[in-house]
């Protein structure tokens, strides 16, 4: 069965069912997961759940309503190819074609991304951290019988250390009847500046041609295995992801956190304890308020530009596509946003680089902003997070570092080049969702008090 990934690269942008979907790899998915499920003080696992639940809901809606000829078990088969594609894992969803209207069912779930990427956290998990994998099945059922489903992770599962992952579903529950009205806001996003704005030609490092590599990159089979139903990829496993569900959690998890902290002043001292990167930071920036739960999403963006940049820039494929056309050590900076531009995350532009000082990256289309937009509205701050991060990152590797001698990405290596003193920092002086033609980030060697 067919799932078509449609990309305009006019944008940047990919869509699957009228959904933006984008690569990331395994490490960002348990760290941003991490991030927002160590919070004891927000609802965190109701807010992922609830998040892969409605992106699930609106693609296979959009599709089955484009095909209205399908069957209900060509829908339940679509919706599992759709989740092996992507490179969740393996979901046969189609089991429960049994269910009549009423009653449950078990789904085994043999390939989880998510439950072998939380293995990988330094903490183990102390309940089942399959959380995308139940949220989507929740949508994607309420889709196909067009009712709410509920559902739950039964005991033991891969992210807890078990050889599978069992998903409990049910219908006739009205915990998710918000499905079926819950839509984002398109005129919302189109009446900003930052919607239908042009992108301005490649103008640094001629010798990189961006539309090479990034038609070079879409002819690479980057979709699940059919046994595994992974993306083995650049060292990672890579997810094709929908975008609005990092948006989602990490939006949704932002207001709620900002206004406990709001109401309990005391909470932003229990964080940093609570998490090791805002102690490490906390040391050098005093931050406080947002700037906190903002540093805990870069923190995530850092994890991402460390190891998925990292490994691109490691890998075979870049030494046979990319390395040939670079011609000064700084080009590799261009050579790696060239491959950004081939995820889905809109367009990126070098604007200023200063070697082994400051860089100006300028992203046209972010799908952070867009998702923002679609979801809230205008953003009262700077929200393209992941961005951020990855700038800080591809940065501390290229200079803190030394990304040409191919070293080995392991958490020695992230914690010289990224903890260093010296390291570098980020600031966003532009943000689509702000109002904004484009994001900008400004990424320079940040001194500590």
């Amino acid at each position: 069965m067919n799932v078509d990934y449609i990309s305009d690269v006019s944008t940047g942008i990919t869509t699957i069912d009228g959904q933006p979907v984008i690569f990331h790899c395994n490490h960002y998915n348990r760290v941003l997961q991490y991030t927002i499920e160590n919070s004891v003080f927000v609802k965190s696992r109701e807010i992922q759940i609830r998040s892969a639940a409605t992106v699930a809901y609106l693609a296979m809606k959009a599709h089955f309503e484009a095909n209205t000829s399908m069957s209900r078990g060509e829908k339940l088969i679509y919706a599992s190819e759709v989740y092996r594609m992507g490179g969740y894992g393996i979901l046969d969803l189609s089991v429960a074609n049994a269910l009549d209207g009423g009653g449950s069912i078990q789904i085994r779930t043999p390939s989880s991304h998510y439950g072998f990427a939380l293995c990988l956290n330094f903490e183990p998990q102390i309940e089942p951290g399959e959380l995308f994998d139940l949220g989507y099945a929740i949508g994607a059922l309420s889709a196909v019988y067009g009712k709410p489903f509920n559902g739950k992770i039964d005991e033991g599962s891969i992210s807890m250390g078990g050889s599978e992952t069992m998903l409990r579903l049910w219908a006739g529950d009205d915990g998710y009847q918000d499905l079926f009205t819950l839509e984002p806001s398109i005129a919302r996003r189109d009446q900003a500046p930052g919607a239908f704005a042009e992108v301005p030609p490649k103008t640094y490092a001629p010798n990189i041609d961006e539309a090479l590599i990034i038609g070079e990159l879409a002819k690479v089979s980057l979709v699940g295995d059919p046994v595994t139903g992974l993306i083995p990829a650049f060292g990672v496993n890579l997810t094709h992801m929908f975008a609005d569900y990092y948006n989602l959690i990490s939006y949704h998890f932002e207001k709620r956190l900002t206004e406990r902290m709001e109401d309990f002043p005391g909470l932003a001292e229990i964080l940093v304890y609570n998490y090791p990167t805002l102690f490490y930071f906390q040391q050098y920036f005093r931050l406080e308020g947002l700037d906190l739960i903002k540093a805990m999403f870069i923190e995530a963006g850092h994890v991402c530009g460390f190891n998925t940049m990292g490994g691109i820039m490691n890998s075979d494929a870049w030494k046979q596509l990319v390395l040939p056309m670079i011609q000064t050590r700084d080009d590799w900076l261009q050579g790696i946003v060239s491959c950004i531009n081939a995820l889905g995350w809109g367009i990126w532009r070098i604007a200023e680089l200063l070697p082994n000082e400051r860089l100006v990256l300028r992203s046209w289309y972010p799908y952070e902003s867009l998702g923002y937009l679609r979801w809230f509205g205008i953003a009262p701050h700077g929200v393209d997070y992941c961005m951020a991060g990855v700038a800080g990152s591809i940065m501390n590797l290229m200079y803190e570092g030394d990304i040409t001698s191919y070293p080995e990405l392991n958490s020695d290596y992230y914690n010289k080049v990224n903890r260093s003193e010296n390291s570098f920092w980020v600031d966003q002086t532009r943000c689509v969702a702000m109002g904004d033609e484009y994001s900008e980030i400004v990424v320079t060697r940040k001194p500590r008090h």
